[in-house]
This record gives C-alpha cells, sequence and structure tokens, in this order.
C-alpha cells in the first residue's frame, strides 16, 4: 500500500495526474457498492493496483512487490535466527561440559550462565515491554533503538539487500527497485510504521533466545548420554549444604510438583556428598552424588529459559496480529487516497500554461466545471485552513495556490488566514481556527528558502495548538516571482524539506508540492 502510494506521489505530468485521478474514480465507482468502511475500500483499491502492476507481465519473469521481498527476507531472518542460536547454544554447552576426570563441572557456574543470565534478560524484556506499554514516546523509543533491534534491523533489512543487488541474485534481478524501496522504508520510515515493524523484529530476536536455550539444553542432555559427567558445587564461604539444599527446592518449585523428589534435584545428601573442598579432591565423592545433578539442571533450563522464551514468540505474534488488527487507515496520506477516490474528476487542458501573466484568464476558463467540483468537494466534508504570508503571497498567487490544492490534494478551502511565522502573534488565531470545523491546516512556503531550525520550531509549535488529529501540511512552491510555481519531486530543496520534516518526528506533520494547474 506504501509502495503504491508513494509511487503515486511521483506523477508529476497533467496527463498522468489525470489518469491517475480517472483510474482512482474508476476504483471507487466499481466497489463502493460493497466496500462500506475507508479501510475496505483502500483494501480494494490496493488489489486492483496488484492485478495492475502484474498484469502483461510474464509470468516467469515478474517482478516482486515489497511484502513479498519482505517475507523472503524474513523468512530468511527466521531461518538465520533458528540456526545461529541453536549452534551458539549447542557449542557453548557442549564445550562447557568439557570434563577430564579430575575436576567435576562447577554446577553454579553453569547455571548462572545458562539459567540464571537467561531470567535476567528475560525479567529485562519484560520491563522494556511494560515501560513501552505504558506508552509515552520518549519509553517507547528505548525498546525500538536497542542495539539487538538495531543489528538484527540493519543486517538483514539492509546489508542483505545491497549484497543481493550487488551480486544479481536471480530471485531478485527484475525486482531492483522494490528491494530497494523495501530496504528504505524499512530504514527511513520506521518511525512511521514503528508498531508494525517492531513486532516481526522482536519475535526474531525472540527466536535467537529460544534457539539458544534450546541448544544448550540438547547439547547438555547430549553431553550427559554419551558421557560420564560428574557435577559438584564449592564455595569459598562456609555455606551449609542445608541453605543450598532450600535454595535447589526453591528453583525447583515448577516441576517438582509433578516430577519424583529424586529426579526433580538433589536430596540433602547428595548435595552434601557433591560438595568439592579442594584439600581433600574427588576421589572421596561418591559417583551416584556427582551425577545427581543433571536432571536439576536440564529441568532449569527447560522451565526458566526455553518456556519462557517460547511463551515471548507466541505473546509476540499475537500482539503482531493486534496491531495490524487496529493499524490506523486514517493517516493523512491514506486518507488523502480515500478523497481523492471520492472526489470528481476534474477536466484538466494538459496543454495549459502553467502561472503566467494570463493568470486572470486562466482562473475563469471552466467556470462552470470548476464550480461543480468546488460543490462535490464542499459535500466530502473535508476543509482545509489555508495559512500564509501576505507579503510573499498575493490574493492572486493564493488562489491559484487554492486551486491547485482542490485539484489535487482534493481539500476544500474554506478559509484562508495571515500569518506573521511569528509564533506569539500567530498562536491564539491558528488555535480558533484550526478548534473550529476544518480537516486540514495547510501552511504555504516557498520551497528555495531553507528549513532552519527556528522555522521549524515555529511548525512544531502551530501544530502543537491544533487538535492532535488533524494534519499540518507544508505545501511548497517555487518562488513566487517566477514565472512557475511548479515543484518537482526531485527539486533538490524539495528533498532538504522532506528530510528535515521527517527528523521532527511527528507524522501529523508532512509535506506537500505545487504540481500544476
Amino acid at each position: 500500500l506504501d509502495y503504491f502510494i508513494s509511487t503515486d506521489d511521483a506523477v508529476d505530468s497533467p496527463e498522468e495526474i489525470q489518469l491517475q485521478t480517472i483510474r482512482d474514480r474508476k476504483i471507487y465507482n466499481q466497489c463502493k457498492g460493497t466496500a462500506q468502511t475507508e479501510t475496505t475500500l483502500l483494501l480494494k483499491w490496493l488489489t486492483f493496483r496488484k492485478d495492475q502492476f502484474f498484469k502483461g507481465k510474464d509470468k516467469k519473469r515478474i517482478p516482486l512487490l515489497p511484502g513479498t521481498i519482505f517475507s523472503i527476507l524474513y523468512s530468511w531472518m527466521f531461518y538465520a535466527m533458528v540456526l545461529s542460536g541453536g549452534i551458539t547454544g549447542i557449542s557453548l554447552a557442549y564445550s562447557f561440559l568439557a570434563y577430564h576426570g579430575n575436576r567435576p563441572i562447577n554446577v553454579t557456574i553453569f547455571l548462572v550462565l545458562f539459567v540464571m543470565l537467561q531470567v535476567l534478560l528475560i525479567l529485562f524484556t519484560l520491563i522494556l515491554l511494560l515501560i513501552r506499554s505504558i506508552g509515552t514516546k520518549t519509553r517507547g523509543n528505548r525498546f525500538d533503538k536497542s542495539i539487538i533491534h538495531t543489528l538484527i534491523s540493519s543486517l538483514f533489512f539492509d546489508l542483505v539487500p545491497k549484497l543481493m543487488k550487488k551480486t544479481g541474485q536471480a530471485i531478485f534481478q527484475k525486482s531492483f527497485d522494490t528491494l530497494d524501496y523495501t530496504s528504505s522504508l524499512i530504514r527511513i520510515k520506521k518511525r512511521e510504521y514503528k508498531d508494525l515493524l517492531f513486532w516481526p523484529i522482536f519475535i526474531l530476536a525472540s527466536v535467537f533466545a529460544f534457539s539458544f536455550s534450546a541448544g544448550a539444553l540438547g547439547g547438555t542432555f547430549f553431553r550427559v548420554i554419551v558421557s560420564d559427567m560428574a557435577f559438584g558445587w564449592q564455595s569459598t564461604l562456609m555455606a551449609s549444604s542445608d541453605r543450598v539444599y532450600d535454595l535447589v527446592s526453591f528453583v525447583a518449585l515448577p516441576w517438582s510438583w509433578f516430577v519424583p523428589e529424586s529426579f526433580a534435584h538433589p536430596t540433602l545428601e547428595q548435595i552434601q556428598g557433591s560438595r568439592i573442598i579442594l584439600k581433600d579432591g574427588i576421589s572421596i565423592l561418591a559417583t551416584q552424588d556427582l551425577i545427581s545433578w543433571w536432571p536439576f539442571v536440564c529441568m532449569g533450563i527447560l522451565f526458566y529459559a526455553v518456556i519462557p522464551r517460547g511463551v515471548l514468540i507466541i505473546t509476540g505474534v499475537l500482539a503482531q496480529k493486534q496491531v495490524l488488527r487496529q493499524f490506523n487507515f486514517k493517516r493523512p496520506r491514506f486518507k488523502q487516497l480515500i478523497i481523492r477516490m471520492q472526489s470528481p474528476v476534474l477536466g484538466i487542458d494538459a496543454n495549459k500554461t502553467r502561472v503566467n501573466k494570463n493568470i486572470q484568464k486562466n482562473l475563469n476558463k471552466d467556470m462552470k466545471d470548476r464550480q461543480s467540483f468546488k460543490n462535490s468537494l464542499e459535500e466530502s466534508g473535508q476543509k482545509a485552513l489555508l495559512l500564509f504570508s501576505k507579503t510573499v503571497y498575493s490574493d492572486e498567487i493564493i488562489q491559484i495556490v487554492v486551486k491547485d490544492i482542490e485539484t489535487h490534494l482534493f481539500f476544500n478551502v474554506t478559509e484562508t488566514q495571515e500569518i506573521s511565522f511569528d509564533f506569539d502573534n500567530d498562536a491564539d488565531i491558528i488555535r480558533q481556527k484550526s478548534h473550529s470545523d476544518v480537516d486540514q491546516v495547510i501552511l504555504v512556503h516557498e520551497v528555495w528558502q531553507p528549513p532552519i531550525r527556528g522555522l521549524l520550531h515555529y511548525m512544531t509549535q502551530i501544530k502543537a495548538v491544533m487538535p492532535e488529529e488533524i494534519t499540518l501540511c507544508i505545501f511548497l512552491t517555487q518562488d513566487v516571482g517566477g514565472a512557475d510555481l511548479f515543484v518537482d519531486h526531485t527539486d533538490i530543496n524539495y528533498k532538504v524539506w522532506e528530510k528535515a520534516v521527517f527528523k521532527l518526528e511527528n507524522p501529523y506533520i508532512e509535506v506537500k508540492r505545487f504540481i500544476s494547474l
């Protein structure tokens, strides 16, 4: 959906814009009877665009859409996490359990590494999830920018696509454009789609941890089967066997209620018999005491590492489905598409000269069609407040700007307001008018003027006094002293504005451009 909308946003020529508008209106007329909500209308539009994308293409050399590319990369990521986690867990456990006959394995260190450390990591994860669920922006970003999430995301959604492109992998040869788009969406639009992109990465991190613990459990069990293992414990402190027994009994509570006590954990006698005293060596220790620890060790890994990680994976899957169900399709860029579909087609003369000396003549042309179009916009209920500087934009230029907004953004500009770009002077009037009956606030500005820090701060301030659900649109034009207000999507100044507004990290502040009359 984002890909096709982005493709439409890059359209410049009047002919392409007209065809795009006719296409969307046609889609709406075909499905308006069955699409009861705006969400279903968007999905109908998406289905049509996908069919159009694949139409007439050779099935053997068909390009891949971003969703398919994401699915392929994600599948690779999943298998890579399972394989690397499992191998790491098996290797570490197998090497740690190396027993040379004269030095038993220290069960305390083993439990700290493979059980206690995993418990601490799981508790840390739960705390971060709790903090994230509270919902403040600062706290939420704390987890989204964690080292593990950043590493996994960068590796598979940045490095791997670049390698695929350089090596010319057959599966992506016809899909380099969408491959680049997928990679850039993950990196650049992480803020806009952070809830959607968070849980897949969370699941992958949990899969790695699950595979690591499962590998450690498997490696330990295999080592016990094929080797004569001996576990013991020792301490410089004067720790009594009774206290160790109480601690072991407490740790074994999750499984001791259904597992025989002799198997659930070592008995007091076995704990006493497996204590290693350096000056005495191990020759005096009984074998049955030294091997009594392995069931407890395996059950500890299973119940404190493997099972909790499995629960986190299930939680992540359920949370991801919930986020998908609750995805906000009323965001500005989606709302804009809905408005375009529901608005009537306005006849556009492709040969018409853009802003020139015949401004008044062009404004008077096709007045009948314009009035009909205006009436339809008024019925759609999408009303906009236009903010502009009187010292820059004359009334005639503002009429042209309004016409372009209505034609291409499909907002009915019901009111215009002069501003001074001084927040103290403008705040009250903007607060008052934005809380009235408007759906959008549009600020007109010349694209060549750089988005300096003070100007961006002003825009952030006026957005703060507006209702949260109303979007502030920065509408950029060329220098009003020139012959043309048109701003190309490749214009370097426009790119600078896009980047600057993106860094504001506010999805309800967006950048649009003057296209054409």
